[in-house]
């Protein structure tokens, strides 16, 4: 069996980062702070870098939604092991307005489109706890 893998993978404030709480307190400081892939989409990479090399996967592509440096992420999880990765840009003005509803649509008409087998998604996103990726 070969399966098709589709993986998650958000862009999230580096966890050693210490957080600042921007001066008008509807959020944080994201500006000049380091970035990285969401501890628990790296987890679901893994797992699925693990099932490609039991040759129960055949092919791995990773998904981000987000401004162009979300590329970042996604080339991480290429050198990890993924095939192909799936940039869906949202310029960075409008990521306060994608919620959950948003990203779940956009998976679903990912999956549908690349036919895959599988859907793997870490099991939080750490800078928001909104179980999103």
């Amino acid at each position: 069996m070969s399966l098709k893998v589709l993986v998650g993978c958000k862009r999230v404030i580096d966890y050693a980062v210490k957080i600042r709480v921007r001066p008008d307190k509807l959020g944080v400081v994201t500006d000049g702070v380091k970035h990285s892939m969401n501890p628990f989409d790296e987890i679901a990479v893994e797992e699925a870098v693990r099932m490609k090399e039991k040759k129960l996967a055949k092919e791995i592509v990773v998904v981000s939604c987000g401004p162009q440096q979300a590329q970042e992420t996604i080339r991480t999880a290429l050198a990890m092991g993924a095939d192909r990765g799936v940039h869906v840009e949202v310029p960075a003005d409008k990521m306060a307005t994608l919620q959950p509803i948003h990203v779940s649509k956009i998976f679903a008409k990912l999956a549908e489109k690349e036919k895959a087998d599988v859907v793997m998604l870490g099991k939080l996103a750490i800078d928001d706890d909104s179980n999103q990726t």
